[in-house]
C-alpha cells in the first residue's frame, strides 16, 4: 500500500469517527442525590445523639434526660453540654442567642453565639447554636465551660455537627 493510501485510509477512520462522534446522543446530566431525610423524632433518644467518644475527656456523670421531650444533657469535668429540639423556625429560636451571627452546620442555616458572663461565680462562658432541622424544627445546642478557658463556641459547634449528622442518617 503507498503513502497516499495509508493516508486516506486514515483520513477516513478519522472522518468516520468524527460521524460517530458528532451523531452521537449527549449523555444525560446526573440526577441529583435526594436530600438527606430527618429521623422520625418520635423514635429519637436524645440522650444517645452523642457519646463520649465525641467528646475529649470522659463523662463526669451519666447522659441525662432533661424535662423536655428531645433534649439532653452531658457533663465533662467543668463543662456542661446540653441539647434540645425545638418546635419553632429558626427565625424565632435566633433571640435566644444576643449578637450571634449566621452559620452553616451540615450544609443546614444556623445562628451561633458566645456570652461569657464575668460576674457570676465563678465565671462561665456560654456557646449556643441553633440549627435549622426543618422549617419549624431547630436543633439548639448549648455548651457551658466554668471557668471560661478556651473557645466554648467550638464546642457546640463541633456537638451540632455530630447530632445533625445522626439526626439524617
Amino acid at each position: 500500500m503507498s503513502h497516499t493510501s495509508r493516508m486516506y485510509t486514515r483520513l477516513g477512520a478519522v472522518a468516520l469517527l468524527f460521524a460517530l462522534t458528532a451523531c452521537s446522543t449527549p449523555a444525560p446530566p446526573p440526577v441529583p442525590a435526594p436530600a438527606p431525610k430527618l429521623r422520625d423524632l418520635a423514635t429519637v433518644d436524645a440522650c444517645t445523639l452523642l457519646a463520649e467518644p465525641d467528646f475529649a475527656t470522659p463523662f463526669t456523670k451519666a447522659p441525662e434526660p432533661l424535662n423536655e421531650p428531645l433534649s439532653c444533657r452531658w457533663t465533662i469535668e467543668a463543662q456542661s453540654v446540653w441539647m434540645s429540639i425545638e418546635n419553632e423556625s429558626l427565625e424565632q429560636a435566633k433571640l435566644r442567642v444576643r449578637d450571634g451571627s449566621e452559620l452553616t452546620v451540615e450544609s443546614r442555616k444556623a445562628w451561633w453565639g458566645v456570652t461569657n458572663d464575668r460576674s457570676s461565680v465563678p465565671q462561665t462562658s456560654l456557646g449556643v447554636v441553633v440549627t435549622e432541622l426543618a422549617a419549624d424544627r431547630v436543633l439548639v445546642m448549648t455548651a457551658e465551660r466554668t471557668p471560661p478557658r478556651y473557645d466554648i463556641g467550638m464546642v457546640a459547634r463541633t456537638r451540632s455537627v455530630a447530632v445533625v449528622q445522626r439526626l439524617f442518617s
